[in-house]
């Protein structure tokens, strides 16, 4: 079903124009309109690759398909963005739930796999507590996995309407009792990344450093800017690197951008204070 945010401030198009220094008659402004719509079976294979994006190095150790039917199962929570009639989703935004099922005691199992995945991450992170506390809110408390991915040249601004309407959506699927309970905590995946400066190999190819240099603090960046938001408002953060990481062959390849992912430990009550947030940080 398409869908439309309820304040029409809230409507995302895309210009692309060219630079200032170019002739007038040269100028071009591009048009794009930005649709959202209730997930479906037919966005299955859009969703499987955005899931792959999520994961990235590590997807192979997941059930993308599983979660894919499992964003497709909910269309009545979260939303997929399109452009011009395209098939395939550019975006999703949709919480899936990492809290056993009350009547049969039960989590299923692509969820079960990214719930002990983050928990081994974060018992490997450099601070103890957070593996302490993370453990703690998923044994006692309602939890879900804020799933929020794009294309990368999708513009930010979809991300205000989008968490709009999920926020609309919980509230709506507590009072249709779609689920269980009101989810109490969030976690989000976040893509991070660090700068490495690149040397030359055997070969001649780009490669990392080799030569000694003054140790500072390496500065962890957001791929995508709505995270800076997520960030201020989050009760704690880790970082931790792929299962599966090469970063000599990485670091040949982009050029000196080591990747990695970050958890935010979000609680669910924030989430209409970080949208407004967002709102004015992004628009």
């Amino acid at each position: 079903m398409k869908r439309r945010p309820s304040d029409e401030e809230d409507d995302v198009e895309m210009k692309d124009q060219k630079s200032d220094d170019e002739d007038e008659d040269d100028q071009e402004i591009i048009d794009v309109d930005f649709d959202f719509f209730d997930p479906k079976e037919t966005d299955f294979h859009g969703l499987k690759t955005l899931a792959k994006q999520t994961f990235s190095n590590d997807a192979d150790e997941f059930d993308l398909s599983g979660i894919a039917d499992g964003i497709i199962a909910q269309p009545y929570l979260g939303s997929v963005v399109k452009a011009d009639g395209a098939a395939d989703p550019y975006a999703i935004m949709t919480v899936l739930g990492m809290s056993p099922d009350p009547k049969t005691g039960k989590l299923a199992s692509h969820m079960q796999t990214i719930k002990d995945y983050i928990l081994k991450k974060s018992s490997k992170s450099s601070d103890a507590t957070h593996h302490e506390k993370l453990s703690s809110i998923l044994s006692k408390h309602a939890v879900g996995l804020l799933f929020n991915e794009r294309l990368i040249n999708m513009p930010p601004q979809i991300v205000v309407p989008m968490l709009k309407m999920l926020i609309e959506e919980l509230q709506w699927s507590i009072e249709e009792k779609k689920l269980a309970k009101p989810f109490e905590y969030l976690l989000l995946i976040s893509k991070t990344y660090v700068e490495v400066e690149p040397t030359t190999d055997e070969d001649g190819d780009a490669g990392p450093s080799k030569k000694k240099k003054k140790k500072g603090k390496q500065v962890v960046l957001n791929f995508q800017i709505e995270d800076e938001v997520f960030e201020k408002h989050a009760e704690f953060q880790f970082d931790f690197q792929f299962s599966n990481q090469n970063d000599h062959a990485e670091l040949l390849q982009t050029a000196g951008i080591k990747t990695s992912r970050r958890i935010y430990v979000l609680k669910a009550s924030k989430l209409q204070t970080i949208h407004d947030a967002m709102k004015e940080f992004i628009q």
